[in-house]
Formats: C-alpha cells, structure tokens, sequence
C-alpha cells in the first residue's frame, strides 16, 4: 500500500499497489510512501520512500509528521505488551509476615475474584488456603482481604502507568523522545 502526502506531511490518500512504485501514474507534488503490511503499518526509519519527479521515482525521506502517528501505534504497542507481562507475571506480598509471590495470570485474576465474592458473600469464612511460591498456605480472613487489596493496587499501579506514558507518547511530537520511552 502506498500513501500519499504533500509537502507539508498531511496525508492526502492511499492505494493498493506492489512494490516498487513503477506503474504508479506521477501524482504531481505528493509524495509516495510504501507500506508493507506484514509489518503492522510500524514506519520508522528504513522504508522506501518516493517522489514521483516527470514521471520517476526518486527517494526522498519520510517527514517527521509522517513517521508520527506510526510511530505513537508502535510505541503505544510496545509498552501495552509490556504492562500486561508485568500483570501477568504475579506480585509480591508480605502480607504473611515475609514475602511470598502469588500468581495474577487472567486465570488466578479469576480465581481471586470468586473468593473476594465468597468471602463478602458469607461472613464465617475465618481463613482461605491460596497458593504461594507453588505449595498451599493458610490465609487468615483479613490477610486474605489485604492481599486482595494489594493485587488490587499492583494491577491499577501498572495500568495508571501504561496510561500515563499513552499520555506521553500521543503528546510527544520529537521521534527520538518516543523511541527513548521504555517501561
């Protein structure tokens, strides 16, 4: 697919075509950027890059208001996969007197809201076994109730997080700043 920009870097259209630009009809001042779609529209820095000149292809380099947007997609991409690794990959609690690691994969997020609902559905629950570090242990209700509360807080830390560099990302216009942005 190739779009079609002026020399301002506002995109003006797009049109199925192969690669390379030959057969394209000259398009007068626009610039024809290529797009391989096996690469999930991610423009950086290495594609080939067109302005038909009486009827040539001649290589010009892609705007900067161009590469944006693609850029903001992949970068947004980038650290979503990364903020989700982090929630799946469990947390940390000392909520038994020293620290153990409990498992927050979408299965155990489940699990964990089952007994959150039994524990407020029926009052007498006194204790609740959970699984730590691969072995069963024995949580009081109330370490129970606070280790649901810190999963709470692990999980809505990392999604303010993503949020916040989102918010960065889509109001960062310096390529290299976006590039930089790691979570």
């Amino acid at each position: 697919m190739y779009l079609f920009y002026d020399e301002g870097g506002s995109i003006k259209y797009s049109c199925e075509a192969p690669y390379p630009i030959e057969g394209l009809t000259k398009q007068g001042k626009f610039t024809a950027l290529y797009l391989d779609d096996s690469t999930n529209r991610h423009i950086i820095d290495d594609y080939a890059n067109y302005t038909v000149i009486d009827g040539d292809p001649v290589y010009t380099p892609i705007p900067d208001s161009v590469k944006l947007p693609y850029l903001q997609e992949s970068k947004i991409e980038e650290i979503n996969i990364a903020c989700n690794k982090d929630i799946l990959n469990g947390f940390d609690s000392d909520v038994l007197g020293e620290y153990h690691h409990y498992k927050s994969d979408m299965e155990w997020q489940a699990n964990f809201s089952e007994k959150a609902n039994l524990l407020s559905l029926d009052s007498s629950i006194t204790s609740v076994e959970w699984p730590t570090d691969g072995v069963m242990v024995e949580h009081t209700r109330e370490q129970f109730i606070q280790l649901l509360m810190e999963k709470g807080s692990f999980i809505s830390g990392k999604l303010s997080r993503y949020f916040a560099f989102k918010t960065q990302i889509m109001s960062e216009t310096n390529l290299e700043v976006i590039k930089n942005i790691t979570w």
